[in-house]
């Protein structure tokens, strides 16, 4: 691994660490490609250390990847030290200011190994638990007036811009519902309802978690026993900030609550 790469995967572990931010890299030494920036990302982990208890995904819908400039979906690692059950109180050093979306996430009974042949629907269905869910996004790069924008590979290098999650119970009787019509009722401190995505701003959860389990066979990563792969926003990111919490009632299946202390 090039020099800088290896300095910026242990500045961005020293940002999640502290709950800080880092410069964005130069032009020159910034990641140039995906498979430059997972590389990132692979280092990021070993020396962050903790044990990946799944994997979340973000910009999983063309149109959010048009107006935000991915050339496709962000992968990054889900973390044990940053996994929560609701009712959740998070630590706000870690994440304030980050974003806050209501999403449809899935365990694995069962390993699913890498391999070349690309996995079915009809094969991974059988495998899955249902799981509502909500992530804490956000990046480790500062946004100073002047700065470039984070790309999608800077994304990537930073654990797929990766927070924290927050799981409710499973589901494994699941297959009859209707996520696309599935209400979401989503407020902060009871404010104002949360704007739910429809449309083209909506993709089935099933093809997602196909797609992003394919995506991880390339890159010769099994998913294990247990291990939870989220599917991206189905409600607007929200900031949220220390002392606030929130509340989603996903239709009359769950109802999860976050607090940042």
């Amino acid at each position: 691994m090039q020099a800088h790469f290896e300095d910026l995967a242990q500045s961005l572990v020293n940002a999640w660490n502290a709950g800080t931010t880092i410069a964005l890299s130069t032009v020159e030494h910034a990641p140039q490609s995906r498979a430059d920036a997972y590389a990132i990302q692979d280092r990021f982990a070993e020396i962050f250390g903790d044990r990946c208890i799944g994997w979340k995904v973000g910009a999983v819908v063309p149109a959010v990847q048009r107006m935000e400039g991915h050339d496709g979906p962000i992968t990054g690692r889900l973390f044990a030290s940053r996994q929560f059950t609701s009712p959740a109180q998070v630590p706000a050093a870690l994440v304030d200011g980050y974003k806050v979306e209501c999403e449809f996430a899935f365990k694995f009974k069962n390993r699913v190994p890498a391999r070349k042949q690309a996995y079915t629907r009809a094969e991974l269905l059988p495998e899955l638990i249902f799981h509502p869910g909500l992530e804490i996004a956000g990046h480790r790069f500062s946004t100073a007036v002047g700065e470039r924008k984070a790309t999608t590979h800077d994304l990537i290098a930073d654990n797929g811009a990766s927070g924290a999650y927050i799981e409710a119970q499973g589901f494994v009787h699941w297959q009859q519902i209707d996520f696309a019509n599935m209400p979401i009722d989503a407020r902060i401190d009871g404010g104002e309802a949360i704007r739910q995505f429809s449309g083209d701003l909506y993709r089935d959860p099933v093809d997602i978690l196909v797609e992003t389990v394919n995506g991880l066979s390339e890159r010769g990563i099994d998913l294990a026993v247990g291990d939870l792969l989220t599917t991206g926003s189905v409600t607007l990111p929200t900031p949220m900030h220390a002392g606030q919490t929130f509340v989603a009632q996903f239709g009359d299946l769950a109802t999860l609550r976050l607090s940042l202390i």
